[in-house]
C-alpha cells in the first residue's frame, strides 16, 4: 500500500535560488535551518524589510522572495 507524505513543502526564492521549504516555517526558523546566525542578518521579503521582532511571526509563503543580508557595523 503506497501511503501519501503528509508533509507539504512550498517553493520561494532565496539570494536569488529557487528552494523548496517546509509548509509553515517562519522566518527565524528559515534562519536556523540554513544555518545562519540571527545577529548577523537582515532580511528582506518581496521588496520590504521585516524586523527582526517579527522574524517568529512572519510565515513564508510560495513564491516569495527573500533577501537574506550580512548584517555590518559602520558605514
Amino acid at each position: 500500500m503506497i501511503t501519501a507524505n503528509t508533509q507539504s513543502f512550498l517553493r520561494v526564492e532565496i539570494n536569488g535560488t529557487n528552494e523548496t521549504l517546509p509548509a509553515k516555517i517562519c522566518l527565524s526558523e528559515l534562519l536556523i535551518l540554513k544555518n545562519i546566525c540571527p545577529n548577523s542578518v537582515a532580511i528582506v521579503v518581496n521588496d520590504a524589510v521585516v524586523p527582526k521582532s517579527r522574524w517568529s511571526h512572519v510565515l513564508c509563503q510560495s513564491h516569495d522572495r527573500i533577501s537574506l543580508f550580512s548584517a555590518v557595523a559602520g558605514g
